[in-house]
């Protein structure tokens, strides 16, 4: 008992010092910003992309129990590299559609850029799991038993979810009330420069 609540308070602060990184939770608000959406929008968005977030842990944790080590360090670091290059690709994007003024054409290719940021959102946190947490999913599994990695999953889960909506609430309701002239004549170009940033910091920030 007292091996598992060590292992769920270890999940909650590793989750929580975890999800503070900035592209964990930044690249929402630009995102949003940038594509117009409402806060319950934004929110929703990051509500799933923590959600894939704390999944992908989780079942990486049950594969990592019996694949073994090496098997699965050389894939986590691919998938970590993967989730740099979708940040920074979909900042070129942005970067692009401010220098080629793409924004101004029509509602469809606003739609398909709309589009392109939610599955980026989505897959660069899905691709990024908590290694850290990782480990006390497979030692759950082999000393206390699933009932115990189910704990340790749900705890991960609701502080991964909970501190990136908190985040990114706070900071979008500030965002929102900036209303320079400059931001809205550069924000696509801000974003992009921001994501690329992000995307970089993926490689530099290791677990």
């Amino acid at each position: 008992m007292v091996k598992l609540s060590v292992a769920l308070f270890s999940t909650f602060t590793l989750a929580l010092l975890h999800t503070l990184i900035p592209s964990h939770w930044l690249c929402f608000v630009v995102v949003g910003r940038a594509q117009k959406w409402r806060m319950g929008r934004t929110l929703s968005v990051t509500a799933a992309a923590g959600f894939l977030h704390a999944l992908s842990a989780f079942l990486l944790g049950v594969v990592f129990a019996g694949m073994g080590k090496a098997f699965f360090q050389q894939r986590v670091e691919a998938l970590e590299r993967l989730s740099g290059f979708i940040l920074i690709f979909l900042g070129i994007l942005y970067l692009f559609s401010q220098f080629l003024h793409a924004g101004h054409h029509h509602d469809q290719d606003r739609q398909v850029r709309e589009k392109t940021a939610f599955v980026a959102l989505l897959l660069s946190l899905a691709l990024s799991p908590c290694t850290l947490s990782i480990p006390l999913l497979v030692l759950a599994s082999s000393s206390a038993g699933w009932g115990a990695i189910f704990l340790i999953g749900l705890v991960l889960l609701v502080t991964t979810v909970g501190v990136m909506l908190l985040l990114v609430g706070l900071t979008a309701a500030g965002v929102e009330r900036l209303k320079f002239s400059f931001f809205d004549r550069f924000e696509k170009l801000i974003l992009g420069l921001v994501l690329c940033i992000l995307g970089a910091l993926v490689f530099i920030i290791k677990d």
